[in-house]
């Protein structure tokens, strides 16, 4: 008796079980994502999203799936009675911030190269206001250098070595420091990405609901930076301006 209460509980758990299948995208380009985890806590089983973005795991009413990927934040959601009965899509945010275009500086590959572009490489017009310029010997006599960069300070006036100007273009830790201040000027940006472009936004401005309102905006593909760098007027009239192209396409679709 005792085993067939064992196997009749089993077979209620289990019975209570549901294949979940759902599909998972980048929250601001509208692209599947490919590999995103998806942990059933409660029954600790894995399953991974394809090459659509879409996965499928066995849930119960309650149960507290984890979807996560590298460089996004990570999603947690608990089963409930509608989920089971209309399958959702989730959507996984970065959690770092992202930068704007970065300029990419090209050193010549062969040392002989190198020399040759230091030697014929323009500075900076400071320099050239600076050429008729000549320190007193009070001046020489106290140069000193801070410790923060090779700032020389002639009796209270600072001015950059050209040794300086071409650490601060070439080396590692400057390039760093300029990527740093980059990331903290775009911050509040980042964080409205979401209220600039959205699906609200979207269907507000094309009338499409569901699945179309997703295709189209898979559709468009904004690059992430664009949609940081752009202005809320920018993003609309992107929008209108793929949309047209949509249904064109979409059109010349169907008579084929």
């Amino acid at each position: 008796m005792l085993i067939f209460g064992l196997l009749c509980c089993l077979t209620a758990v289990q019975a209570q079980q549901k294949k979940y299948v759902a599909r998972v995208f980048d929250g601001f380009t509208y692209q599947p994502l490919i590999g995103a985890s998806v942990y059933n806590a409660n029954t600790q089983k894995f399953a991974f999203t394809d090459k659509n973005g879409r996965f499928e795991i066995n849930v119960s009413l309650n149960d507290t799936l984890i979807i996560s990927k590298s460089v996004y934040r990570q999603f947690v959601a608990v089963i409930t009675q509608k989920m089971l009965a209309v399958n959702e899509d989730f959507f996984l945010y970065y959690k770092a911030t992202m930068l704007k275009e970065v300029t990419i500086i090209g050193i010549n590959p062969s040392y002989e190269g190198f020399k040759k572009d230091i030697v014929t490489m323009d500075l900076p017009d400071y320099y050239k206001r600076m050429e008729e310029v000549r320190p007193t010997e009070w001046q020489k006599a106290n140069a000193v250098y801070q410790e923060n960069g090779n700032i020389l300070s002639l009796g209270g006036g600072a001015t950059m070595s050209p040794i300086s100007y071409l650490y601060d273009k070439y080396s590692k830790k400057s390039k760093m420091n300029r990527l740093y201040n980059e990331m903290l000027s775009y911050e509040d940006e980042v964080e409205r990405v979401q209220q600039k472009y959205n699906r609200d936004l979207v269907s507000e401005l094309t009338g499409l609901k569901g699945d179309e309102l997703l295709d189209f905006m898979m559709y468009c593909h904004f690059n992430y930076y664009d949609l940081v760098r752009w202005s809320d007027e920018q993003i609309r009239e992107k929008i209108r301006s793929n949309f047209f192209n949509y249904q064109y396409d979409k059109i010349a679709h169907e008579r084929e």
